[in-house]
């Protein structure tokens, strides 16, 4: 008599909803803006819309191979057509100062963070292929929204720390994880996010170079 084991795959549980759908529609509202600030055609200002909001969960889930979940389920691709919509008429009076457009990447970015890494722990994957994943599920959008608007991507360019901050988030969110304090991660990894942003900011910091790892110009580096 032979034993048949019959493997079933697990079905991963949900990501929390408010923060799935709220990177979505930020994401969107902030591609809209800033596509609508470089003039661009509204079919163009729509594709930014849609890279920003779900181009790095598309990143994530070909990674994942898994199926493309912005794309299975509608309600996400409209509400990156309402945010869109927002962010083309309105988005321009809502974030007309720069730092609140800064800002409002740094929490997109930590909510896209949470969005990647965790979606990647329900899957089994380890923790260096998680970090990994959350990184590039944060910054794959912005990524692709450059290539679109015709400018050097941000992880190509030397200046305040911006694509660096996922990394560093994702390795944080993983920390806590780990510990199985899920709801502080997510929290904490937000305002990890918005914190470093507004360091850097205001006291200048360019994002990690080469250089930057010896021990003297980490130094020098912070208290410029």
């Amino acid at each position: 008599m032979s034993l048949v084991t019959e493997v079933v795959a697990a079905t991963p549980a949900q990501l929390p909803p408010l923060i799935d759908i709220g990177a979505v529609a930020l994401g969107a509202v902030y591609g809209a803006t800033l596509a609508t600030s470089r003039k661009a055609p509204l079919i163009g200002v729509l594709i930014v819309a849609v890279m920003m909001g779900v181009g790095g969960s598309i990143l994530r889930d070909i990674l994942l191979n898994t199926d493309v979940n912005v794309l299975v389920h509608g309600k996400y691709m409209t509400t990156v057509m309402i945010g869109a919509l927002v962010g083309t008429l309105i988005g321009n009076k809502l974030l007309r100062p720069l730092w609140l457009i800064l800002m409002l990447d740094a929490v997109v970015m930590g909510m896209f963070v949470i969005i990647g890494t965790e979606k990647a722990f329900l899957f089994g994957m380890s923790n260096t292929s998680s970090i990994f994943i959350g990184t590039v599920a944060a910054i794959g959008g912005g990524i692709l929204s450059d290539v679109l608007l015709g400018q050097q991507p941000d992880i190509m360019s030397r200046g305040p720390w911006n694509a660096s901050i996922a990394l560093v988030c994702a390795g944080w969110f993983t920390i806590f994880a780990n510990l199985d304090m899920i709801t502080f991660a997510e929290v904490t990894t937000v305002l990890l996010a918005t914190s470093i942003k507004g360091m850097a900011l205001w006291r200048g910091w360019e994002a990690p170079m080469p250089e930057h790892l010896l021990p003297t110009e980490w130094i020098k580096r912070t208290r410029g």
